[in-house]
């Protein structure tokens, strides 16, 4: 039987990617049509056939069949003529990813925590001027999470849709565009209070951006429409929010050149006091938070097997959200130009957006037991549980102000001026870093092993960066707040920055390892099992099955059905610890090693029956 013969008798869902690719390199084309294009390196990421249909939205009988059909050609298959390819757009995800990090670990992050030590050492949220806090607030939209997003979008918009990336020239230039401006604009606004020449020189960073922006999406509207496919409904909240991301990027220059201007303190402190609330609802609610909706429609479903989204009620959602971002921004402005009388308008929207997102997430079922486990779900999760926090915090802004703070803080410059700076802030801190950067940080750590061809279950667990993340967002949110009542709470809020940005620093250099190529799969640590010997966590599922067979029929009661193939069997299983099969399919370790222990004792109790009678039978 020729090679095409032997892979069709054993191709089946469970068959993996690099096995297919090894043994039948001809059907690459079938799967490049789908997707796998520039993913994984020459024999694809470490997926099944199933994984690979689910994830990339094709038919799972209809990718088998081509599969099959190609196969069946026989040699004539192998003459097949690859598509074109292009090496920029096949990994154009990356210098966007490296520059993101770097502007995070600069002008972002990096210089925020800075900011907040000069808080907490003095005491007072008004040690810093506020175009020093723009500054940091600009490079972290427009740099750590705006590169994120456009690399994450040409890389993977394309592959969602089955189609090549439009003008990946054009889309790399975007990068230097965006990545000009931003410097450019952060630097002069952080001097601006001392130089306030640089005022010229922002504003012409901001056109830059603008530019990069809006040639963003034009590539990515023209990407989408290639297929001439109508929009899936995910597709609508990613439409959506690029259109809030243009409109910010013109907002944000229109209210730095009237803030660079302002001609005294009064002057500045009425513009930021009624316009750059509705800013960072526009960049944070409107931009980030519906670009991550989207995302995750498209992704917790078909990535991680949660259940399926429903198209009625994610669009109903998507124009309550749109309507609340709306309602938020125009709310506020009016309550600040008008009168309270417009409060009710700014509230309403509030409770809309937060019951919204709430109803919307609440119907994937994300909590659950993962059917897949993967390194990155505890952060996606948990950054919607930072997501949920940050909405009741608002929701829960007029009993704070009105109700709390009057009863426990009355002195309270809160209390005197009607506002919480600490309050709100922590709210933004609570989304931004808790939801925002926890999404970025999780959906890269699964993205980039896959796209670099390693099994991201063979990586660091990365849970340092998870608890120094979390804990310096929990020290953050809560005792900034606490501010408003003690003032020991800022030296524990300065040093929440600390953390954070360590955090940030370690996954930072571990995606950056990958991406180079410098990080590989960390080998399993290999419990050689011999004839007799107890079956441990740290066995090998391989060593396993090979001195006893008939521990396969345990295997597959305990959910390891990928066993039943024979290909897995003498590829997956070989390095695979019963420890780590076991958290792949959520099994319970210390049963599923009784168990195999059980079936190991009676061989051996068998095997010593057996050489008992041969010693005593004469012939």
């Amino acid at each position: 039987m020729d090679t095409a013969g032997k892979v069709l008798d054993s191709l089946s869902e469970e068959t993996m990617l690099p096995d297919l690719l090894q043994a039948a390199p001809q059907v690459r084309p079938v799967l490049d049509r789908y997707g796998l294009r520039g993913c994984g390196g020459e024999h694809g990421p470490m997926e099944s056939l199933a994984f690979f249909a689910r994830a990339h939205g094709v038919p799972l009988q209809q990718l088998m069949g081509e599969i099959r059909a190609n196969l069946e050609q026989g040699n004539q298959a192998e003459q097949t003529v690859q598509a074109e390819t292009d090496p920029v757009a096949d990994a154009i995800y990356q210098p966007f990813f490296k520059a993101g990090i770097a502007v995070a670990l600069t002008l972002g992050a990096v210089w925020g925590a800075f900011l907040l030590i000069r808080i907490a050492l003095s005491g007072s949220f008004t040690a810093v001027g506020i175009h020093e806090v723009n500054a940091h607030g600009h490079a972290q939209i427009f740099g750590w999470v705006g590169l994120f997003v456009m690399g994450f979008a040409y890389q993977a918009f394309p592959r969602f849709k089955h189609t090549s990336l439009a003008h990946p020239r054009v889309a790399l230039t975007t990068l230097w565009l965006l990545l000009t401006g931003i410097v450019i604009r952060s630097t002069s606004q952080a001097l601006l209070p001392y130089a306030p020449w640089t005022a010229g020189a922002g504003v012409a960073g901001s056109v830059l951006e603008i530019v990069a922006i809006g040639l963003f999406i034009g590539i990515i509207w023209k990407t989408l429409r290639s297929t001439g496919q109508p929009f899936a409904f995910y597709e609508y909240y990613i439409l959506c929010a690029l259109g809030w991301f243009f409109t910010q990027a013109v907002y944000e220059t229109v209210y730095f050149a009237a803030t660079a201007a302002a001609p005294d303190r009064d002057a500045l402190l009425g513009l930021v006091s009624t316009w750059q609330a509705p800013l960072r609802d526009i960049q944070i609610h409107g931009f980030a938070l519906l670009i991550i909706l989207g995302v995750s429609l498209r992704m917790f479903h078909n990535l991680y097997g949660f259940t399926e989204p429903n198209r009625r009620t994610s669009i109903a959602a998507l124009v309550l959200l749109n309507a609340a971002v709306i309602g938020e921004s125009v709310g506020f402005v009016l309550m600040r130009t008008l009168g309270h009388a417009w409060t009710t308008l700014w509230y309403g929207s509030v409770i809309v957006l937060a019951a919204t997102v709430a109803a919307l997430v609440w119907g994937w079922h994300i909590y659950r037991p993962a059917p897949e486990p993967n390194r990155s779900l505890k952060y996606l999760r948990t950054a919607y549980g930072w997501l949920f926090l940050s909405l009741a915090m608002l929701v829960a802004l007029p009993l704070y102000q009105f109700g709390l703070l009057r009863a426990f803080a009355p002195d309270s410059e809160a209390a005197q001026i009607g506002f919480s700076h600490a309050y709100y802030g922590a709210i933004r801190h609570a989304i931004t870093v808790g939801f925002v950067s926890l999404m970025i940080v999780g959906v890269a750590a699964r993205i980039v092993p896959t796209l670099k061809g390693i099994d991201s279950n063979g990586l660091n667990r990365l849970w340092l960066p998870f608890v120094l993340i979390n804990t310096g967002c929990a020290m953050r949110v809560g005792f900034q707040t606490l501010t408003d009542f003690t003032n020991i709470a800022f030296p524990i809020t300065g040093v929440s920055g600390i953390l954070e940005v360590s955090g940030l620093t370690v996954w930072g250099i571990h995606l950056w390892g990958i991406m180079n190529g410098r990080i590989q799969e960390i080998s399993p640590k290999r419990a050689t099992l011999g004839a007799g010997q107890p079956i441990t966590a740290q066995s090998i599922v391989a060593d396993v099955l090979r001195i006893y067979p008939e521990t396969l029929e345990t295997f597959l009661a305990f959910g390891f059905k990928p066993l039943a193939n024979p290909v897995l069997r003498r590829t997956m299983a070989a390095t695979v610890t019963v420890e780590r099969a076991a958290g792949m399919h959520g099994a319970d370790l210390a049963l599923l090693l009784t168990a195999l222990n059980a079936i190991r004792q009676r061989a051996r109790a068998d095997a010593s029956l057996h050489s008992s009678s041969l010693t005593t039978d004469p012939a």
